[in-house]
């Protein structure tokens, strides 16, 4: 190869690769959930505690808010615990989550207990 032709290819790359960064970095933009969310969505959520309940079997968390009519599940292994002693009913929070499907109802699923911040 000649020099030119090395430096056309190193070129080439770095732009396919800017394009692949570009698309998984900003892609993913969290949306407010709606009814119209679709499942597997990264949404978010702000509104008031209006309970807060570990579940009996696995620890996992349960949190009532007040904007919307749908559960926020935190999973045991995702911070339920830290989630938990962190808040409490009457709290202003912002959630963040994915849309999920438990038993026919949807539910908000936290993936990190950083993803539950107060207001």
């Amino acid at each position: 190869m000649q020099k030119e032709e090395k430096i056309v290819s190193i070129l080439l790359v770095m732009a396919a690769l800017s394009l692949v960064i570009g698309y998984f970095g900003f892609s993913s933009q969290t949306a407010v959930y709606s009814s119209d969310s679709k499942i597997g969505e990264r949404v978010y959520v702000e509104g008031t505690i209006l309970s807060k309940q570990m579940t009996g079997k696995g620890d996992n968390l349960m949190l009532s808010i007040s904007s919307l009519n749908i559960k926020v599940f935190v999973p045991k292994d995702k911070g339920a615990k830290e989630v938990y002693d962190s808040v409490k009913a009457g709290d202003s929070v912002r959630i963040t989550g994915k849309v999920a499907e438990y038993k026919n109802a949807r539910e908000i699923a936290v993936e990190s207990a950083k993803d539950v911040v107060r207001l």
